[in-house]
């Protein structure tokens, strides 16, 4: 069954995309401290009070920001269509190193408003619980297994990034040749570890 919006919810939704597309690009064009809600309310040609109704915080766009691109990897994963779940979390990080690479200015600039946001301290994103969600298996017995699996795969990400992200200037590939290597070493002892148990 296919839903259809109301006039009012697209106009909402196609408002709160141009706020997070003038967002993203003012944050990649004058980084995330110097972009304002009012330079981004002025750019989608809407008002302030709009840009506050959509996002609460700029922290929210950053947020929104990596879920879009989790969103992108997962949908690489469904069109690659995997040989089982390790092999499609393979693809996963590989499609978020390739959009890494493809915009590094973008990438560097919103990692640095999550930081500025409180970091994976204060806001986990929802990746670790995503690649739980790919290892399932109905199990009991690999359920703690699981959780340590998927926090150290997101850990992984998060350590090759935030290492990518201190170097003034990678050189090209250097990140996805890295979080390549990096995954592939967990995934191989992973498959050791769910299949022997």
């Amino acid at each position: 069954m296919v839903e259809t919006l109301d006039g009012r919810t697209r106009r909402r939704l196609a408002t709160r995309e141009r706020l997070y597309e003038a967002a993203v690009a003012l944050i990649t064009e004058r980084g995330y401290e110097v972009a304002t809600f009012d330079d981004i309310a002025a750019r989608a040609g809407t008002s302030r009070r709009s840009c506050f109704n959509h996002f609460a915080s700029k922290s929210d766009i950053s947020l929104e920001w990596a879920r879009r691109r989790r969103a992108r990897a997962a949908e690489a994963v469904r069109a690659a269509s995997p040989q089982g779940p390790l092999d499609g979390l393979r693809v996963y990080f590989h499609e978020l190193a390739v959009v890494t690479e493809d915009r590094p200015v973008e990438t560097r600039e919103m990692l640095l408003g999550f930081l500025y946001a409180g970091g994976p301290v204060f806001h986990r994103t929802p990746m670790a619980q995503e690649l739980r969600a790919w290892l399932a298996d109905e199990s009991p017995e690999t359920v703690t297994r699981l959780d340590v699996a998927a926090e150290i795969l997101y850990d992984v990400y998060l350590g090759v990034l935030w290492r990518w992200i201190r170097d003034d200037s990678p050189p090209p590939g250097a990140f996805l040749r890295e979080l390549d290597v990096a995954v592939d070493l967990v995934i191989r002892g992973l498959a050791g570890s769910f299949v022997d148990h």
